[in-house]
């Protein structure tokens, strides 16, 4: 059969008229004669699109395009499941689009744009790039240099936009665009030249011809009212105006506790958890349910882990669209809820525009007004948010006692500096330091800074590298300023705790005065260094006057820019009044609100109460301040001591902890001779086996209590190796790695830079598992329960978490898991190889390494009486070879490798593939 000439046109036509519905019915007719015609299928899957009916044109679409209907049909379906936010099928429907088109900007674009959208903005690299070179659509060029951007190739983005400027001169988007990442260069000559076209059509209130995003507008302009013009259009253009969705009318709940949720993106190790944390873990359960709804990126992480044990609720939203997570947050019959993103990266303000609360607040992460009904309040302070501000914000304020910010008071004190020679400081200067990021140095700024240094001649200031543009040009800039660039000394990112130990030897930081330091500000100030700051004109700009008043030290606020040059001038040269202030931080630090959680948590959950308050009697638009409890004391913890006699130091099995089958005594052995072996410890382990299974366990395995009492002795060098030996370790742990990446498919991957596997390493020890795993290219992390451990291997730059894997909250699915010497450890291991299966993905690998009692070693030993496994305290089993495999089959897995490993004595090696 044949299709009439001109009949494709007509149902083109049809469908594309709005009778796509109607269509329907003849291209069924059609597909029952030419059921693979991939033009019919391709017009088929367009009228289930135009028809509302996604899911059908997705695979309609993937039909189309496999019979030979072309990319476009793979573009379709992968634009449809990114916006269904099924990213990673919408990626492998782009990558075949990419396959048959490699040069079309279109899927190049839909690629760039489905990566930054997932904040998945790394596996988009090469894409951009290729895209620089193919496209000559500015809009499409300009995804593709915000996406190196966001990759933090500042310098390569912003010539980017050089180069599209060429090709649309004028075009008022573009050139809002091209601020975001030249802002990072500190190449002024050129932001300002944007900045000044930019502001020359604010001045005409054409606030949405540059399309600014509020927060990159923010940072550069403190004019409240230009913020509010520029944040007014943004949601116009990206805010979709939707029906809200019925929810109940807030009503008095007496003795009820008040429903609080609270929705973002950064509930991992991100500024916002740094500062959050402490605020989630004091919420007084008894008077609020706390609910939290988290579209983070994958983190396993120690704030992670905070997190998840902070709320009672978590909801995982990241694979709903808009309307279903609004859906999903209704059906929790909120009283509030609070945004805690808005408008700053990988934001979904799309969700609250459907009113899944009747009272919706902003709060931490957007310094400014939402400019949007969709929000009735602001949490916000005095000082960012005065009267004055009122005519600039459409929600209301509600005002907290001493600033806005939370602060985690159980954030890890900073430990001690190394030394200023060790961070490239002159011992003999006074060091000023200045760590905000670069797109926040502005021109006025810096020439701030190199006033005081001309100021403070026996002094240096200490920057952020953050690339290499901007080093060379804030060197540039002081040469021309006759500051010698030798005075300038840049050092690189590090990792918060070792952020927080340098910072120590600075004398005091000077703040940026456009967009102030915020976490940055917190800080320099928890680790008990001055911070020196300028009064400011918008939120942004008074964050850091908020946080010295709350740590009473106002002094420090400079009036103007020539009272901050004074203050830091004074600091520079008055040695004797620089020490008394560094010890007034380090005191006031303890004692002054700021870094009192418990009673900015009080005072939080006082502005909860009014806000909802208010809400429920009608009150709408009026600001609250709230009035401040005052110092909480502490509810007392008390922690039990070891009492022997109170605390049993082992529990017994009731029966075998495999099959559940009745044990019998195997023998005793007498441990007193284990090097952790002490009084009270009992003396002897008795060696139970399972006539059902064959099991091998002790008797009894070691409570909480008991593992206290038997680490009570334990020295560091029991319990961590250190880092000198790691390099000869890769030598035993390469063939183990190299067996892995094998049974995943080869080097090739491991290393594709679209999906790098996720290796978990649990009861890490010393690391040399993790490292080796990431030396390959996994993404390895490790998992002890031991500080030291954990802290080590941190310290040497690679991940680590102290956490019990049988309670962690593996939120990502694993690729592989590696249980080196664990399993006889665990008291339950049936337990932890059922968890291991659900971590691990269909076809991931686990390895599981232990001593094998059935090996010919095991017997040598026994015969020479010299088996050093029954006089183990930590050994809770002993497994042969054929018990564990039958164990990993019975929890899911198919053995598929086996190795005899020389690490230990009778040790074992299985390799087993998830089913």
């Amino acid at each position: 059969m044949t299709i009439q000439e001109g009949r494709l046109e007509a149902l083109l036509a049809q469908i594309n008229s709005g009778h796509a519905t109607e269509a329907l019915t003849e291209l069924g007719q059609l597909l029952e004669q030419l059921p693979e015609n991939p033009a019919l299928l391709g017009l088929r899957a367009e009228a289930l699109r135009l028809s509302g009916r996604f899911a059908e044109a997705v695979e309609a679409f993937k039909l189309a395009a496999e019979k030979g209907a072309g990319a476009r049909n793979w573009l379709a379906a992968g634009i449809l499941l990114a916006a269904m936010r099924t990213t990673d099928d919408a990626l492998q429907c782009l990558l075949k689009a990419h396959a048959e088109a490699p040069d079309n900007d279109e899927v190049l674009d839909a690629l760039i744009t489905t990566c930054f959208n997932a904040n998945r903005q790394h596996e988009g690299i090469e894409f951009a790039r290729l895209q620089l070179t193919v496209s000559l659509n500015p809009r499409l060029l300009t995804h593709a240099a915000l996406l190196l951007q966001s990759n933090d190739c500042y310098e390569e983005s912003s010539n980017a936009f050089k180069k599209i400027l060429q090709l649309a001169p004028e075009d008022p988007a573009v050139i809002g665009a091209a601020l975001v990442p030249a802002r990072f260069t500190c190449d002024w000559d050129w932001i300002e030249a944007l900045q000044q076209k930019i502001g020359n059509w604010y001045d005409q209130a054409a606030f949405d011809l540059p399309q600014e995003y509020p927060l990159t507008h923010l940072t550069w302009c403190p004019d409240e009212a230009r913020n509010l013009g520029v944040t007014q259009t943004y949601v116009k253009r990206m805010v979709p105006a939707v029906a809200p969705i019925a929810t109940p009318v807030a009503t008095s709940r007496p003795g009820k506790r008040i429903r609080v949720g609270y929705v973002s993106c950064d509930f991992r190790n991100h500024a916002t958890m740094h500062l959050m944390a402490g605020l989630l873990e004091s919420h007084d359960r008894e008077r609020f349910e706390v609910f939290a709804y988290d579209y983070s990126a994958f983190d396993v992480s120690e704030y992670r882990q905070r997190f998840i044990n902070a709320v009672e609720h978590h909801v995982a939203i990241d694979a709903m669209s808009d309307q279903q997570a609004a859906e999903r947050i209704a059906a929790d019959q909120l009283d509030i809820l609070f945004d805690l993103k808005l408008y700053t990266g990988g934001s979904r303000p799309g969700i609250l525009a459907y009113r899944p609360a009747s009272l919706q607040v902003a709060y931490l992460g957007y310094p400014g007004s939402a400019a949007n009904t969709d929000i009735d309040y602001i949490v916000s302070d005095r000082f960012v948010t005065p009267d004055s501000s009122t005519p600039h914000y459409s929600e209301a304020f509600c005002r907290l006692p001493h600033s806005y910010q939370c602060n985690d008071r159980k954030r890890g004190a900073a430990a001690a500096p190394t030394t200023r020679a060790a961070n490239g400081l002159p011992d003999d200067k006074v060091v000023f330091g200045a760590f905000n990021q670069s797109y926040k140095i502005d021109r006025t700024s810096f020439s701030v800074w190199l006033r005081v240094l001309a100021e403070v001649p026996d002094s240096v200031l200490w920057l952020l590298g953050q690339c290499d543009a901007a080093i060379a040009n804030l060197t540039h800039h002081a040469q021309l300023a006759g500051i010698d660039p030798q005075r300038l000394i840049f050092a690189p990112f590090a990792m918060p705790q070792d952020h927080l130990a340098r910072l120590q030897l600075a004398d005091a930081v000077l703040d940026t005065l456009v967009c102030n330091g915020h976490t940055t500000t917190s800080d320099a100030l928890w680790a008990s260094v001055p911070v020196i700051t300028s009064r400011g004109k918008h939120f942004c700009s008074r964050v850091s006057e908020s946080l010295l008043n709350a740590i009473e030290l106002p002094e420090l606020v400079g009036a103007d820019h020539d009272d901050m040059v004074r203050i830091g001038k004074r600091i520079g040269t008055d040695a004797d009044y620089r020490m008394a202030l560094r010890d007034k931080v380090a005191a006031n630090r303890l004692t002054t609100p700021l870094f009192d959680t418990l009673r900015f948590t009080r005072n939080f959950e006082t502005a909860i109460e009014l806000m909802t308050r208010q809400h429920r009697i009608g009150v709408k638009g009026e600001h609250i301040d709230v009035p401040d409890g005052g110092p909480v004391e502490p509810k007392p913890v008390v922690e039990p001591a070891l009492d022997t006699c109170a605390l049993p130091l082992q529990e017994p099995y009731p029966a075998c902890p495999l099959c559940e089958g009745a044990s019998t005594t195997l023998g005793y052995a007498n441990c007193t001779v284990h090097p952790l072996w002490h009084e009270p410890l009992p003396p002897t382990i008795e060696w139970m086996q399972c006539p059902s299974c064959g099991h091998v366990h002790n008797r009894h395995y070691w409570t909480e209590a008991g593992l206290a009492e038997v680490f009570r002795n334990a020295n560091a060098s029991q319990l961590a190796q250190s880092s000198g030996y790691h390099d000869s370790k890769r030598a035993i742990w390469s063939p183990v790695v190299d067996k892995v990446a094998g049974l995943l498919g080869g080097f090739q991957a491991v290393v594709s830079p679209a999906n790098r596997p996720v290796w978990l390493d649990v009861g890490c020890g010393d690391g040399a598992l993790v490292m080796t795993a990431g030396d390959y290219g996994f993404s390895a992390l490790g998992l002890d329960a031991r500080a030291e451990t954990v802290n080590q291997i941190q310290n040497l730059g690679f991940k680590a978490l102290q956490h019990d894997f049988m309670t962690l909250q593996v939120e990502v699915v694993l690729d592989v898991l590696s249980m080196m010497d664990v399993l006889e450890h665990m008291p339950y291991p049936l337990e932890a190889l059922r968890k291991a299966a659900q971590v691990l993905r269909p076809g991931g690998v686990i390895v599981i390494s232990l001593p094998d009692l059935t090996s010919s070693s095991w017997k040598i030993m026994d015969a020479e009486n010299a088996n050093p496994y029954w006089l183990e305290i930590e050994h809770f089993h002993n497994f042969s070879r054929d018990r564990l495999i039958a164990l990993l089959k019975d929890s899911g897995f198919t053995v598929v490798d086996f190795a005899i490993p020389n690490r230990y004595k009778a040790q074992m090696e299985l390799y087993a593939v998830r089913r």
